[in-house]
């Protein structure tokens, strides 16, 4: 087959599975990062994005993507909040991704087994996510910049050491890719594992001729993360996902453990898919459990056949290799993020399914036998298949908001988050106000005591659920809801302000001078107020003869 031939294959495929998402409109994330986002509204110099943070202040996000942001706020400016461009965009990276892919597997193997990995890789499910909402194209810079990168490793790597130009087309594309997404700082790592493996074509080189390009890189690595500690004040990923708050390392291993085995599935056979991955579905308590247990015989299983098959099979080791690398950031072992799991972050680490589908391609390939031939054309082709009608028919569920939370809750109907995050959309449009007004009053209320019976240890359920009970003036049921928000995470102070007011509503003075007192002994130092209060009103009850004044019994927090 032409190399034009296989670039206009994998350019199709492409299009079949993703050409669908130019019907979607803004959906989830989108919305606080594009629609709502006034920092991309206005086209600034690029340097002035370096500068801030990739969430608005708003909603507190912690990421550094200044690459990204830029590209939206250029995307915004031609065509302000019209989603067929932004989706047009992501195509568009989409398809170059997927021919940078075809590119690197071409230095390794041969062109007919690039093109197996190449089809896979293009038409592969789990990048629904990053393909099908416009904020994924952070996660489609990165994958793109990062493959480019090692494509460039590996050509230099034929002739010996990277030479100075090819040492600053690297620190380029690290720099990129790490602005894009912060999971691009691996690039090192990969180029690491090239090393690891005796790749078809890699020259001989000491570690004498490699270290310049190493240590260029490190040092516009220390930079990146310099710069996105001056911006945000820290270098962890944000508050921690429900249920790894507070954990240790072990711990957090224990957790992700059978998560592992959901990456193995969503990479290998992704018919099940879900916008959200959360407790008690995935995440449960750090225990050594069955699913525990398989995680880790999965796990040391793909370490065993790395080691065994690192010069029988070189590709597909170095695939196995590019997939502990680039999962690293997103595993939560060595320290805590945002979430447990995603399908969008799983787009790098999806690379590594094209190098070991390349790599067995090859093997087969080079047997020249015909029914083995024939035999790896037909599944290539149902592979590709049923991968392009899979993407294909999930791309609609990220149209907008209301069709991707319905979706997600059939999808994970054992996930709390499934429900809260439904609810507080709901929440997020002021539905709370009056029932006549909103047929879905009831529903999202129900939204909460599901998330919350699923659930218990995310004080934002409870905090959300508590508010709109009271603002209905139904405090009586509130407080055992704020009071599970409280013991979910005694240090933040939301739901205990809102508990401690709906205490004094009810004239429960004693008690809400209680939970002001625990709130100074967590740190708060704004419950002293409080605190005095609270205890004022007390004595003023007790004493004869004397009322409260009800009127300091109300607020509006």
């Amino acid at each position: 087959m032409k190399r034009w031939h296989a670039i206009a294959l994998v350019l199709a495929l492409v299009a079949i599975s993703t050409g669908r998402s130019l019907e979607n409109g803004f959906a989830f994330d989108d919305v606080p990062i594009v629609v709502q986002n006034a920092q991309i509204h206005r086209l600034a110099p690029p340097w002035e994005y370096a500068q801030q943070s990739y969430w608005p202040p708003k909603n507190l996000g912690d990421a550094y993507r200044p690459w990204t942001v830029w590209w939206l706020a250029i995307q915004y400016a031609v065509a302000g909040e019209t989603p067929l461009v932004f989706h047009l965009v992501s195509l568009l990276l989409t398809a170059a991704l997927a021919l940078a892919v075809l590119g690197l597997l071409g230095l390794m193997v041969s062109p007919a087994a690039a093109l197996v990995g190449a089809a896979i890789f293009a038409v592969h499910p789990v990048h629904v996510e990053a393909t099908g909402n416009v904020v994924g194209q952070g996660e489609l810079w990165m994958a793109l910049f990062v493959t480019l990168a090692v494509a460039l490793y590996l050509r230099a790597r034929r002739s010996g050491a990277p030479e100075r130009g090819t040492r600053l087309g690297l620190a380029a594309l690290y720099l990129l890719a790490s602005a894009a997404k912060e999971q691009g700082i691996v690039l090192p790592g990969l180029l690491l594992a090239v090393e690891l493996v005796p790749l078809p074509g890699r020259a001989s080189a000491s570690w004498r001729r490699l270290a310049p390009t190493y240590l260029l890189l490190g040092i516009v690595g220390v930079g990146f993360l310099f710069a996105r500690f001056l911006v945000l004040g820290d270098l962890g990923g944000g508050p921690p996902a429900a249920g790894l708050q507070g954990l240790s390392i072990g711990d957090r291993a224990l957790v992700m453990l059978p998560l592992a085995l959901d990456w193995i599935r969503l990479l290998v056979w992704p018919a099940a898919l879900s916008a959200q991955y959360s407790p008690p579905a995935q995440g449960g308590p750090p225990a050594w459990s069955l699913p525990a247990i398989a995680g880790l015989v999965a796990v040391t299983g793909a370490a065993a056949l790395f080691v065994a098959g690192r010069r029988r099979g070189p590709v597909a080791a170095f695939g196995l290799a590019w997939f502990a690398v680039a999962i690293l950031p997103v595993s939560n072992v060595l320290f805590p993020t945002g979430i447990l799991l995603a399908e969008r972050t799983l787009l790098l680490p999806s690379v590594a399914v094209a190098l070991i589908g390349s790599g067995l391609a090859g093997a087969v390939l080079r047997r020249q036998r015909r029914a083995a031939t024939a035999g790896l054309a037909v599944a290539t082709a149902t592979l590709a298949a049923l991968g392009a009608v899979r993407s294909w028919e999930r791309q609609p569920i990220w149209r907008d908001n209301d069709t991707l939370f319905a979706q997600t809750i059939v999808d994970s109907p054992n996930g709390y988050r499934s429900y809260y995050v439904y609810a507080r959309e709901l929440f997020g449009r002021g539905w709370w106000a009056s029932s006549a007004f909103n047929p879905n009053y009831e529903r999202a209320k129900g939204l909460y005591r599901r998330a919350a019976e699923l659930y218990g240890g995310d004080r934002r359920v409870f905090e959300d659920w508590g508010f709109i009970l009271r603002a209905e003036g139904r405090c009586e049921q509130a407080v055992p809801v704020l009071e599970r928000g409280v013991a979910a995470e005694p240090g933040e102070t939301l739901a205990r302000s809102r508990l401690f007011e709906c205490l004094l509503t009810l004239g429960r003075h004693r008690d809400a001078r209680v939970v002001a007192e625990a709130g100074v002994a967590e740190g708060a130092s704004e419950f002293e107020a409080s605190a005095e209060r609270a205890r004022r009103l007390e004595q003023e009850s007790e004493a004869p003869g004397v009322a409260a004044d009800p009127s300091e019994a109300v607020s509006t927090r």
